[in-house]
């Protein structure tokens, strides 16, 4: 057992990274570290929680006041959120921008896709907990926009909510999603670190060639680099728990459940406004359905899309496009706080194609040039 634990710790300490690896290589061990967080605390909280929709707003609160640390346990779970989901973008900005998924790497791509994917649904299955006139009217809007889906939209949306309303069974279904999922999302986790470890990191240089004069031991000089981010990252936390805890929630979050009276500033949190202002800037339901599936698969596809190897001048091009991309997801969530207007819903709808170009316009290129190839040249 001794000798297998010393092989671990060898194959860990002597994985290698590319000598030219930046701060933004160490964003994959900020969020593992991150995430552990959150399941810590959400244990935490998940003891003391009522999945019930007539003592859930007040479970909550009781925690926060009658329990030792209970606010603060409540507020690193708040915050932690917001942290998981800053460094899961930028995790998947870095893979983008330095072709991440490249070669044998498809494998590895796909897993880091899921992982997304789960931790959204986790996202949205905790927020629908609070139970507080935010929770409930975020639960209703996009319940209501489910329903829109052709022919499974209506059975998705009883299993959501297991009724015809947002009701009981719809807290408890979350509650146990949310407790689920993590673990799920874990295994995930653990897989894709071991593909990493297999696979090997990109060269944030562009074609850089796979020589051992490029790479070095992940110990102890990118150790101590993960270490510092690790702890800016908690000291970060912890100030906007101590000194500044509401800036995160909404205002509404602290109201109980009102079934009768609809708030007039109804939005999601900040992680989910770009995908919130999509659903308000398309008239139609079942538009802003197909572009938010659109957006979320796009990042899985585009392992198939960029599939070939680029010239340095392509290279610096595509970097640029990719960081445009970015911008415009940042701007669909800041147009997401914004009051409805029709120049906010036409600039939406420009990001919303911007960042679709980005994925999908090489694929019609490619389709477009091969229909011409097969109308052009002669059959034998």
């Amino acid at each position: 057992m001794i000798g297998t634990n010393k092989t671990v710790m060898n194959r860990l300490l002597k994985f290698q990274i590319p000598k030219h690896a930046n701060w933004l290589y160490t964003i994959g061990f900020s969020l593992a570290f991150v995430f552990i967080l959150q399941i810590v605390s959400g244990i935490s909280m998940a003891i003391h929680y009522k999945p019930s929709t007539r003592l859930a707003f007040l479970s909550i609160h009781r925690t926060d006041r009658l329990f030792r640390y209970g606010w603060l346990v409540r507020s690193l779970h708040v915050c932690g959120s917001s942290a998981l989901h800053l460094l899961l973008y930028l995790h998947i900005f870095k893979g983008i921008y330095y072709k991440a998924y490249s070669g044998s790497k498809k494998t590895l791509w796909l897993t880091g896709s899921i992982i997304h994917l789960i931790m959204i649904l986790i996202g949205f299955s905790g927020s629908v907990l609070s139970w507080s006139q935010i929770s409930y009217w975020v639960t209703v809007i996009v319940t209501n926009f489910i329903d829109s889906i052709p022919i499974i939209g209506k059975f998705l949306r009883s299993i959501l909510l297991g009724g015809h309303t947002v009701c009981d069974s719809t807290l408890r279904r979350s509650f146990v999603c949310h407790c689920i999922l993590p673990f799920i999302c874990l295994i995930f986790i653990i897989i894709h670190l071991l593909l990493v470890h297999i696979k090997g990191q990109t060269s944030p240089v562009a074609n850089r060639l796979p020589i051992s004069r490029s790479f070095e031991d992940v110990y102890p000089n990118f150790v101590v680099k993960d270490i510092i981010v690790c702890i800016v990252i908690m000291f970060v936390i912890y100030v906007l728990c101590l000194i500044c805890p509401n800036i995160i929630l909404n205002k509404l979050g602290y109201i109980p459940v009102d079934y009768y009276t609809t708030p007039t500033d109804v939005e999601s949190e900040w992680y989910f406004l770009p995908y919130y202002s999509v659903l308000k800037t398309f008239g139609l339901k079942i538009t802003g359905i197909i572009s938010i599936i659109a957006i979320l698969s796009s990042v899985a596809v585009i392992p198939y899309i960029y599939n070939t190897k680029l010239s340095n001048t392509l290279t610096g091009m595509y970097r640029l496009h990719t960081i445009t991309t970015f911008i415009s997801l940042i701007l669909l969530g800041l147009m997401g706080k914004c009051k409805y207007t029709k120049f906010i819903s036409k600039l939406s709808k420009a990001c919303v194609l911007w960042y679709l170009g980005f994925v999908f316009l090489p694929l019609i290129i490619k389709s477009f040039c091969y229909l011409i190839s097969l109308i052009l040249i002669p059959k034998c």
